[in-house]
């Protein structure tokens, strides 16, 4: 670069200053034969003292290079986004054409093969030139050139107040950073090849902007690799190192200064020898202009990256800044040291993201989800993981990725999959998919899956329910179920598949709230604010509370499809270093939430959901667990599950704003069945667990059977093992008027001491003794027993007696409404299970119904 000039008026200060920079510079040269003895001797016979002052140090370091992020299609790595502080692509020797070498040499460093590092006539020149003596002329070469921008790059990317004023000197012109240059310039050509250092300086050259390296620069500006370069090309890239500001080709008004120094370059090729003269005029002939550049758009960021994974890529971002290794940040110690690491750049980062799996899932959401919507802002989002591993394979949303707060309404800079750490997004309420929180406490305490609740609407009064962690006090509630539907005795399998909210709140009352979110939270569910703590009120048990993200729904089902451990999250499966070496990325973090026992068992109701609500169950065989999730008014709805390899969850909302979905209701099981069902197809196989037999009992027990006996000596037997009675009007029924028929539920149904007993007296009306007929004979020995029909179908259960001899035509039914999920199952039957019995016998069933048949034949 050419030196500045002093101002006028100082010709004495020149020539002072020209004597003892030839000085020096002479003191320099001889250290390229005998470094030590020169430079000791000189100094101490100059008196120069100035060397005790300069930097002794000289190599060449690594420098700033794109760091890669990796997806994964069809299990092969595939680049997805690349992100860097400056845009460099290191090259080998091999690499690099032969005609930038030669334009570079020619252009900057004619001498460059024959000079030690410092050029002695070009330091002459250039203190003539400070005292008006000749044109301008600079004394650089170019291992000056690269020790100068070495030195600064370094600086300038460097923290602290030394580190900024280095970098700043390099930018300053003085003899003090000459001669500092002059001496490391020597040092590095005694430690490396010419043709090291030259691939340095082309490695290392500015191109404009934050373009870097002969291979970006090349690519960037020519759209090409450098090893495709031409004579013209080449020279036209050189051209631009010694002053990028005002001759870099990215601005149209910068070419023509550009081709002026091009075209200087290309005549000292031929001067030199390296072009011939007919290469140098077809060189010439070609104008810097539109045609001659074919600029390409930066492809630094996630805005650049793999379409479906911009959300992904932000997110493996951020969690290479914040996460954490054996309490260090990633690539570095401090966090500082972490954010050097990553502007230095050079790593190849793996990732676990499924493209195939994700385009699926995007494809989706941009079907059912559009983002153009503007009637409200509509929002929707897919998060699917790995079950055993975390390793997050999904990860979509039905807006555009921008960084930008200039973003479109189709756009945003919120990844609504994750926390606001991983993506600022500070995620909707759960609705119902909340209770299977309240499912997994009422396992963990003990209690059954298969006892009767009273679901049933109630108004709670103040102080009912409990949370030991933040003392609450809570408020009087009357909580009701979707589209007012009311609900009678149900079993905890029944309100998850119905999805019963006062079901739901009746097992919340026998809890402590405390205990429902701090296993949500073992489970990898957790508000999505940052440093955010549940907000622990009644209704939060529904789904009303704290706000929470796709991903840790997924990982919550992920959980109980992983028998229990829960996994935390990874998008990082490698990091490798530029020099090849691994750098550790999280380990795999996983730890048991809840127990096997607890897992199998609500891996056994959630399928049952699944399998009662087919718009959520994928086809095919593989066993799905699902549960719903819709809050108040429609505003947010989703669909989380798992099978044994894959857990999804799926939102469709209101981002901001509270428009009723109803109308879109089902578009959220759309997407789930989908991508549940693509998720499937490539990750198949394995199997739920058997649930274990004892905590499906829980703490319940079979009811005794108390069926024959008077009603009061029943009654009195069932209060005193601490059952509440009630007793219902009398019933047609077989035996002997005020004796008990049947009970609901039937002797041997789980029950506990809090489970309500119905009793059905008969009126005797069937007693076969009270008036038998004539034509009715005794039962004879080895006549058939009543087979067991208790929990079957009616028609099933007039099929089994038909198997058994007896006469389907002769059974009674009794309707009981016992909630949807029993809805035409046999209840109970009198006469009971293996007693004997005749062809001409009748049987009384207890079948169950709902309120919209008003306690009568559902259809069944």
């Amino acid at each position: 670069m050419a030196a500045q000039r002093h101002k006028p008026g100082s010709l004495l200060g020149s020539l002072l200053g020209l004597i003892g920079f030839s000085a020096i510079a002479g003191i320099l040269v001889s250290a390229t034969l005998t470094p030590a003895l020169a430079v000791a001797s000189s100094t101490a016979n100059s008196g120069l003292g100035i060397f005790e002052s300069l930097p002794s140090y000289s190599q060449i370091t690594q420098q700033s290079e794109r760091n890669r992020i990796y997806g994964l299609r069809d299990g092969q790595p595939v680049e997805i986004a690349q992100f860097y502080d400056q845009d460099r692509q290191v090259l080998q020797w091999q690499q690099v054409p032969r005609t930038a070498v030669d334009a570079l040499v020619a252009g900057e460093d004619r001498r460059y093969y024959t000079h030690g590092g410092v050029d002695v006539p070009s330091v002459v020149r250039a203190g003539l030139s400070q005292l008006g003596v000749g044109g301008d002329s600079g004394a650089s070469t170019l291992t000056m050139q690269l020790v100068r921008q070495q030195i600064a790059i370094d600086a300038c990317l460097t923290e602290g107040e030394d580190a900024q004023a280095l970098c700043d000197a390099q930018y300053t012109e003085s003899y003090q950073r000459k001669l500092s240059e002059m001496r490391l310039a020597l040092s590095l050509e005694q430690s490396y090849t010419k043709n090291e250092i030259l691939l340095a300086y082309l490695n290392i050259a500015n191109f404009g902007g934050n373009v870097y390296g002969i291979e970006s620069g090349s690519q960037r500006i020519f759209g090409k690799p450098a090893s495709e370069l031409s004579i013209a090309e080449s020279a036209a890239l050189i051209a631009t190192v010694q002053n990028p500001s005002i001759r870099n080709l990215f601005e149209a008004d910068n070419w023509p200064r550009n081709q002026e120094r091009r075209d200087f370059i290309i005549r000292n090729m031929a001067s030199e020898g390296f072009i011939t003269a007919e290469e140098r005029d077809a060189s010439l002939a070609i104008p810097v202009d539109e045609n001659f550049v074919n600029i390409q758009s930066p492809n630094n960021g996630c805005i650049a990256g793999y379409d479906s994974a911009r959300f992904f890529c932000d997110y493996v971002q951020r969690a290479l800044a914040i996460d954490q290794v054996d309490g260090h940040n990633i690539l570095g110690a401090t966090p500082e040291d972490n954010a050097r690491a990553l502007a230095q750049g050079g790593y190849q980062i793996f990732t676990s993201i499924d493209l195939g799996l994700n385009d699926v899932a995007q494809a989706q959401l941009d079907a059912n989800v559009p983002n153009d919507e503007t009637r409200w802002q509509s929002g929707g989002a897919v998060t699917q993981l790995e079950v055993g591993t975390g390793r997050i394979l999904t990860m979509a949303q039905n807006k555009d990725y921008s960084p930008t707060e200039a973003a479109p309404p189709t756009a945003t800079s919120l990844n609504f999959n994750a926390d606001y750490a991983h993506g600022r997004s500070t995620g909707f309420q759960p609705g119902s998919g909340f209770k299977i929180f309240t499912l997994a406490q009422w396992i963990i305490d003990g209690n059954s899956v298969d006892e009767q609740l009273d679901a049933t609407r109630s108004e709670w009064p103040a102080g009912t329910f409990r949370a030991e962690c933040v003392g609450l006090n809570s408020e009087p509630w009357d909580p009701q179920n979707n589209e007012g539907n009311e609900y009678t005795r149900m079993t905890p399998t029944e309100i998850m598949v119905n999805s019963v909210n006062t079901g739901v709140v009746r097992m919340a009352s026998e809890l402590d709230l405390c205990d429902i979110h701090e296993t949500a939270e073992r489970m990898g569910t957790y508000p999505a604010e940052i440093d955010g703590e549940w907000d622990i009120f009644a209704p939060a048990v529904i789904g009303s509370g704290s706000n929470v993200t796709p991903m840790g729904m997924a990982s919550a089902f992920a959980t109980i499809a992983n028998g229990g451990v829960y996994c935390k999250p990874i998008a990082i499966d490698r990091i490798v270093a530029r020099d090849g070496t691994e750098v550790q990325p999280p380990r795999q973090d996983c730890q048991q939430a809840i127990s096997p026992e607890v897992a199998s068992v609500m891996q056994s109701t959630l399928q049952t959901v699944t399998e009662r609500n087919p718009l959520n169950n994928p086809p095919g065989s593989t066993p799905v667990i699902s549960k719903t999730g819709t809050t108040n008014g429609v505003v947010q709805t989703w669909v989380n599950g798992a099978s044994p390899t894959v857990a999804s969850s799926v939102w469709v909302g209101n981002i901001k704003g509270n428009t009723s979905l109803e109308d879109r209701w089902n578009v959220r099981s759309t997407i789930f069945r989908a991508t549940m069902g693509e998720a499937i197809a490539r990750y198949p196989g394995g199997q739920f667990l058997t649930p274990d037999a004892a905590t499906v009992r829980g703490d319940a027990s079979e009811l005794p059977n108390v069926v024959g006996q008077p009603v009061d000596a029943a009654r009195a037997a069932l209060e005193g093992a601490g059952f509440p009675v009630q007793v219902a009007d009398p019933v047609d029924g077989v035996q002997p008027n005020g004796a008990v028929e049947y009970t609901a539920p039937g002797a041997g149904a789980l029950v506990t001491t809090s489970t309500p007993i119905i009793i059905y007296p008969s009126n005797g009306a069937l007693d076969p003794n009270a008036s038998p007929p004539a034509e009715t004979a005794a039962p004879e020995a080895g006549a058939p027993t009543w087979p067991n029909v208790v929990s079957q179908s009616l028609a099933d259960a007039k099929g089994t007696l038909a198997g058994a001899g007896f006469n389907p035509d002769l059974v009674q039914v009794t309707w009981q409404d016992h909630g949807q999920d029993n809805l035409c199952r046999v209840l109970a039957q009198n006469p009971l299970a293996d007693t004997p019995g005749a062809p001409a016998d009748p049987i009384s069933l207890v079948v169950g119904t709902n309120a919209n048949a008003n306690g009568g034949d559902p259809g069944c």
